[in-house]
């Protein structure tokens, strides 16, 4: 587990603890959910004045690579003409 430690000024802490505690959650745990929507989205999920902050991030390019590869083995990949030999040859043995 890796810690991260933030210095916040006491006004910003406090009114940040009263805000996530009205949605039942403590600050630790918001800014987890927080670090995991950025993961997820691949980049700040809101504007940060007028500019996006987003990257392709691994998880994304994984994602789109799977995506894309879907069908790729269309017309290369054969069903076997005896595909229920192995079943058969369970059933006499059960």
């Amino acid at each position: 587990m890796a810690t991260i430690q933030i210095h916040l000024d006491d006004d910003t802490k406090n009114a940040a603890d009263l805000l996530f505690n009205r949605f039942g959650l403590d600050t630790e745990s918001a800014l987890k959910v927080y670090l995991s929507t950025i993961i997820n989205q691949g980049g700040v999920p809101f504007p940060f004045g007028n500019y996006s902050i987003t990257a392709e991030n691994e998880l994304a390019l994984t994602r789109k690579r799977r995506m894309s590869a879907k069908g790729s083995l269309r017309g290369k990949v054969r069903m076997a003409d005896d595909f229920d030999a192995p079943l058969d040859e369970m059933k006499e043995y059960m």
